[in-house]
């Protein structure tokens, strides 16, 4: 995560880093993750974005319970 924003230095890049730098626990940085998104997408674009963060979803694999994990969204249709 620190590699994405130091790469991004974007206007809030700095206080992101800060807080990841300082994360106590796991679950701390798995809800930093969409910070850390949003920091790099100003930068490089979304879709760029999201496969940089793809890479770093797969480090939280099996170190939160598997309600934590990222979610399949369905599209509801009538």
């Amino acid at each position: 995560m620190l590699v994405l924003l130091d790469a991004s230095a974007g206007p809030g890049a700095q206080r992101i880093a800060q807080r990841v730098r300082f994360a106590s626990d796991l679950e701390t940085l798995w809800y930093l993750r969409q910070d850390v998104l949003v920091a790099v997408s100003a930068i490089e674009g979304e879709a760029a974005a999201q496969q940089r963060m793809q890479q770093i979803n797969r480090l939280f694999r099996h170190g939160l319970p598997q309600t934590m994990g990222p979610r399949v969204h369905h599209r509801f249709t009538a």
